[in-house]
This record gives structure tokens, C-alpha cells and sequence, in this order.
């Protein structure tokens, strides 16, 4: 990949460059030449003294072996902080002189998520937590996929990564560094090459005393009794509460469900629809999944090569359904959460009632230790907005979560009012299916191509990917959010690059797209709104071609007519049905449901981005002890569904230590 010869974007001032870091184009030629073993070796040696707790010398790890740095990015700052005309953040100071240094640590220092940039805090945090961890036993990754190797990541962007693992008091935890090479001239005026770290990142991947229930710890005893009848007595909790009860059984809640399973953790899981899955079945017919299958694995289970590479949602549906089965999580269905409310006994009550096949209604109190909610990716569908006119509007209004399928439009004129991934895939059905159906655009949209997404994950999920999936996974999770800002900058110039042509036919047809958040392309559209963007799968050309139309540049509804909407500049619009794809509310709002004001009022927010780079609320707990979320895609719960199962075993184990805030 090529660097950019524009002026620094903000984003980018975190990147360790060759030029930042001195480096001649004959040092460059030089780098790949090199024993990536021999340095990785040397790099875990010098690490490891630095680190035991018999020979802790923190000063000599941040000024010799990792990058000694002041810098600060600024690509997370306020709003208010922006400028004004180009609508960036500030280039951060010192940001054309040195790269970044970052510490992130998922749970094995902090039992946390915590990000730390720059020399300064890195210190104050080792200084706080390295003596009391005890590290030890490090050495370096050398399994399948795992090995160092010097990467080339643009033109001017060249590290060493290295995958070590190592163990704390608690447990047993994995490491990633990458390591730049910095320019060093000897009193000869000779040029040298030092490798100097410039992002770490430590998780924990296990509990000493608690052994995962896999391969050998499985259960190795035949069974020759009634297998049903037995699996009726788990999952039915006659006489007995589970230590965990999960709020939902999409992917989120199977994931914290299995990975506590293998932990020997019993749980149960409440879920309001009749089958397992139906969360995917009883949405809006056309769905299908946008990320591809590599990325999409769950734990223990991958999906099998005959996949398709983007499925069906009622084909995933089945799968989810299929999981339950295959190991043998706990599940009520037709069944809702009334209440929780804390027993001032370090536990949570928990009101669940259950809909029989007649329509009987039985209540049901746990007593649990924990709740994890994981009742879907965002809260509820928002409520319709209040449109001057609305009554007199003779056709139907409808959120895209009331939609089912196109054919129930067939000969009418549909208003589909938004612009990305619900609007599209809803849009490009009604018009495979006849409808005249027309895009209200309010804002710019983030387009990119199916193989723009591809292209962004084959580094790691990939059909030809040399990485297992939890060695690409612990690789995706090292990355720092501000480093990934900076890559995330230059790749989307790559992919925009790819996917000029429908960029250029879509803005010719009136269609406005943006360049991502902060110009970083998709994935901070994620992190910080959850939506924003659409991963095109064929809707575009439906633009380009004219075959869907789209409206735009009018303002906002301004009212509804008796056959259709009027819009700021005075245009209208006929229409029989109008779809809003206008997103789902807040997340913890919808937490207001089941949990009394006074609990509320202490839970975080969840979603969205903190000033380290962390994601706020999620896959931890929430605020009061024993509360927990868990969201997001099929990738993210993989990874942070055993993030969320480690805490609670470790919490209920008595080893659970304290959250690092400072």
C-alpha cells in the first residue's frame, strides 16, 4: 500500500513513518533482510527482565525498549473542537516530528479495557499495576500463524510484530507488540537500525484454577440414560437458580452462554420470541448478513467451508437455533424479563414470565449473581417522528422493524426515508418486486464496495488468510483505536480509490456520500454511531442505473399531504407507504424497561468511543456490581463474549481484582 502525498491528515500523526523515525531508503532496502526470530527473541528477553517482578526496571522499559513519544491524538477530541471549515480535528502537536506509543490492555493489567498514550501515562500505569501483576514466563508465539514477521504496511510504514504469551497471579494471557526500527549514527557518521516498540497490547486468555472444559476436560463418560429428559432437568431449573441470567439468545447472548459453559458457569438465557434465530427469521425478508463468513465465525462452532459467504438471515437464524443444540446452552423462549431489581445481598432479582402454548402466563423470580444483557445491538426502533399532517395521510407509516416484505407493497408508490444499510436492502427488494419505490436521502451516506469490506479484512479474515481465527482476532484487538485511525485514513483513500465509479454514478443521480467518520471510512461510523454507512451488495448500481430513485437536496418532511409529503423546499412527494429506516434508540434506554430509575442513573452509556479509543459500557459491566452488556456483530461477540465469561468466573472464583480507573 502506498502513503499518501498530501499533507498529513490528523489521523495519521500517530504513525511511526520511516522519515519520523530516520530511516534512509538504504536502511529501508536493508529491513527485510532481516531475522524477525533472532530480533523477536532478543526483544522478549529484554522485556522479560524489564517486566519480573525480581528485576522490575520501569524506566529502562519506556525509554529503551518501547518508543519514547509526547505525542497525543487529537482524532478523538470533541466536536466542539473541530475546525470549523474543514470540519477536522487539529493536527496534533509534535505530529510531523514523532510517532505514538501506546500500551492497550484488555483485562490482564487492569481488568479493564484501557488504552494508554505516550510516555507519560504508560509510566503511570506500569508504575500502578506491572509489580502486582508478577509477569512472567514469557516467550514468543512461535505456533502456526503466529510467528514474527516484518510487515510492510504502506510504503513508509514498516513494523516487526511479534505474538508472545506470558502469565500473571490470575492467569494465563497473551501479548502483541510491534516493533519499529529507528535510525542510530555512531560517532562514525555510520547508520544503524534500533527496533523500539511502538504499540503493546496484553490480554487475558485464561484463569489459573479454572480450566476451559475442552478436548480432554470434556465429559468422557457415556450417557445411556434419556437424553431429552435430562436436558429438560438443566435447562429447566426447577429447583435451583443459575449463577448468570442472560436477557436475549441472539449471538450476543449464545457467545457469554458458551464461553461460561466451558468455564463450568451455569447460565440461562430469556428469550421473547418462540424460536432461537427469530431475531434474524422475523426481520424485514431481503436481509442478508454484509460482513463476510470469515468474520462472522462463532466461538467453538466456525461455520462450516460450504457457507455462502454472505448469509441469509433465516439461514443464520437456523444456525443460531442449531448452536443451542449442539452445545447444549440453556434457553426459555417465549419468555420476557419483567424486572430486575438488586436483593441489597449482592445478588439481582429477576422477574421472568414465560408464555405457555394456550397463552397461560407463569411467573418465575431468579435469584442470580449475575445479568448480562444482550437484548440486541442497539434499543428499540425509534418512534415515528411527529410529522405535521400525519392524520390526514391516507396511506401507511411504518419503521423498518414493522416491515416484513416487499410484496406487500406491490402496485403502490414507497417513500423510503434513509439511506443506508436497512434503506438499501429494503429499497433494492421493493424494486426487484415492482414497487415504485423512492430513497429520501437527509444526510451524505459512507459507501463502500463488497470488495472495498473485503479487501479491509483480508489482512486477517481472508478464504487465503494465514491466521486462525483467535490468532486474527487477538491481532484485530491490538490495534489501538487512535493507530487504527491513521491506517484507517490511508485505506480508505485505497478503497475509494476502488470504488470511484459508483462513487462518481451515485453523485451524479443526486446521491451524496461522505468520506466516513473524520474521513476514516467505515469502521469509526461503527465505534462511534453504529450506523452511518452502507456496505454496498448490489444497491448502488440500482441508483446509478435509475432503476430506484432518490431525493434529496429539500430539506427535511416538513408535513405529510393527503397522498404523499411535502418537503422544506415545497416539493413533494407521492407516496402510499413510507418506510422509515431511521435506526433504533440508545441502548441503555432500553434498559429503562426492566431496571428502576435509581439503577439506571448509574449504568454508563453503551456504545460510542471514550477518550482512550475504548467502547463505552460494553462487554463489562455496566456500573453496579453484577450488570453487564454485551452487543454487536458475530465478530465482536466472539471476541469479547470470553472477555465478559472471564470476568464473571473470575469474580465468582474470589479472584476478581480491582478495575484500574486512574
Amino acid at each position: 500500500m502506498a502513503s499518501s502525498t498530501e499533507p498529513m491528515h490528523p489521523a495519521e500523526a500517530v504513525l511511526p513513518t520511516l522519515r519520523k523515525l530516520g530511516i534512509s531508503e538504504a536502511s529501508k532496502g536493508s529491513l527485510n533482510s532481516l531475522n524477525p526470530i533472532a530480533i523477536a527473541e532478543r526483544w522478549v528477553a529484554d522485556f522479560a527482565k524489564a517486566t519480573a517482578k525480581s528485576t522490575l526496571d520501569i524506566a529502562s522499559l519506556v525509554t529503551d525498549i518501547l518508543l519514547p513519544s509526547t505525542l497525543q491524538s487529537t482524532f478523538l477530541c470533541p466536536d466542539s473542537e473541530l475546525d470549523k471549515q474543514t470540519g477536522l480535528p487539529p493536527a496534533p502537536k509534535t505530529g510531523d516530528k514523532e510517532a505514538g506509543v501506546y500500551w492497550r490492555d484488555a483485562l490482564a493489567l487492569t481488568w479493564d479495557f484501557r488504552t494508554f498514550e505516550g510516555t507519560q501515562k504508560i509510566q503511570k500505569f506500569l508504575e500502578d499495576k506491572l509489580a502486582q501483576a508478577n509477569i512472567r514466563n514469557i516467550k514468543v508465539d512461535l505456533s502456526p500463524g503466529s510467528q514474527p514477521k516484518i510487515q510492510q504496511v504502506f510504503d513508509d510504514l514498516i513494523w516487526l510484530q511479534i505474538l508472545f504469551t506470558f502469565d500473571t497471579d490470575v492467569g494465563g494471557c497473551t501479548g502483541v507488540a510491534r516493533l519499529v526500527p529507528i535510525s542510530v549514527v555512531d560517532q562514525d557518521s555510520l547508520e544503524s537500525v534500533k527496533w523500539k516498540t511502538h504499540t503493546v497490547f496484553t490480554r487475558l486468555e485464561s484463569l489459573h484454577g479454572v480450566p476451559e472444559l475442552l478436548g480432554p476436560l470434556r465429559e468422557q463418560e457415556p450417557y445411556r440414560g434419556p437424553w431429552n429428559e435430562k436436558r429438560a432437568e438443566e435447562k429447566g431449573f426447577k429447583d435451583r437458580n443459575p449463577t448468570v441470567l442472560i436477557v436475549g439468545a441472539g449471538q450476543s447472548g449464545l457467545g457469554v452462554s458458551a464461553n461460561l459453559k466451558v468455564l463450568g458457569i451455569d447460565s440461562l438465557m430469556i428469550e421473547r420470541a418462540e424460536r432461537v434465530g427469530d431475531n434474524w427469521r422475523k426481520r424485514y425478508e431481503a436481509l442478508c448478513l454484509h460482513d463476510p463468513v470469515w468474520y462472522d465465525h462463532m466461538p467453538f462452532i466456525p461455520f462450516p467451508k460450504t457457507w455462502p459467504v454472505y448469509t441469509p438471515a433465516r439461514k443464520l437464524g437456523n444456525w443460531l437455533e442449531s448452536y443451542v443444540d449442539s452445545l447444549d446452552l440453556n434457553v426459555w423462549t417465549s419468555s420476557t424479563v419483567t424486572k430486575v431489581e438488586p436483593t441489597g445481598e449482592g445478588s439481582w432479582s429477576v422477574t421472568v414470565v414465560s408464555r405457555g402454548n394456550e397463552g397461560k402466563e407463569d411467573t418465575r423470580i431468579f435469584r442470580v449473581k449475575h445479568v448480562v444483557f444482550a437484548s440486541g445491538w442497539r434499543g428499540n426502533p425509534r418512534d415515528l417522528p411527529i410529522i405535521p399532517g400525519r392524520d390526514k395521510f391516507k396511506g401507511r407509516l411504518l419503521h423498518s422493524s414493522q416491515h416484513s416484505k416487499a410484496v406487500d407493497h406491490q402496485g403502490k408508490k414507497v417513500v423510503v426515508v434513509g439511506a443506508c444499510t436497512s434503506a438499501f436492502d429494503i429499497s433494492v427488494d421493493l424494486v426487484d418486486h415492482g414497487v415504485d419505490t423512492t430513497m429520501f436521502q437527509r444526510s451524505s451516506s459512507y459507501i463502500i464496495s463488497s470488495k472495498g469490506v473485503q479487501a479491509l479484512l483480508a489482512g486477517l479474515y481472508s478464504e487465503e488468510t494465514p491466521y486462525p481465527t483467535d490468532v486474527a482476532d487477538r491481532l484485530n484487538l491490538s490495534l489501538p483505536n487512535q493507530v487504527s485511525a491513521g491506517a484507517g485514513f490511508r485505506a480508505r483513500k485505497l478503497v475509494g480509490d476502488m470504488d470511484k465509479e459508483t462513487i462518481r454514478g451515485l453523485e451524479a443521480q443526486g446521491f451524496h456520500c461522505n468520506k466516513g467518520y473524520r474521513e476514516t471510512g467505515l469502521m469509526f461510523l461503527v465505534w462511534v454511531y453504529g450506523g452511518g454507512y452502507y456496505m454496498d451488495a448490489g444497491g448502488s448500481q440500482y441508483i446509478i442505473d435509475g432503476r430506484l430513485k432518490v431525493k434529496g437536496d429539500c430539506g427535511s418532511i416538513k408535513e405529510c399531504t393527503e397522498h404523499g409529503l411535502k418537503f422544506e423546499d415545497g416539493s413533494e412527494l407521492p407516496a402510499d407507504v413510507v418506510i422509515f429506516c431511521t435506526g433504533y434508540s440508545e441502548a441503555k434506554e432500553a434498559l429503562g424497561s426492566v431496571l428502576d430509575q435509581e439503577v439506571l442513573d448509574k449504568c454508563s452509556p453503551l456504545w460510542g468511543l471514550n477518550d482512550e479509543g475504548e467502547l463505552l459500557g460494553v462487554h463489562r459491566e455496566i456500573g453496579p456490581r453484577g450488570l453487564w452488556s454485551m452487543m454487536g456483530n458475530l465478530a465482536l461477540c466472539r471476541m469479547h463474549s470470553k472477555h465478559v465469561a472471564l470476568q464473571i468466573a473470575a469474580i465468582q472464583k474470589g479472584i476478581f481484582g480491582e478495575r484500574y480507573s486512574a
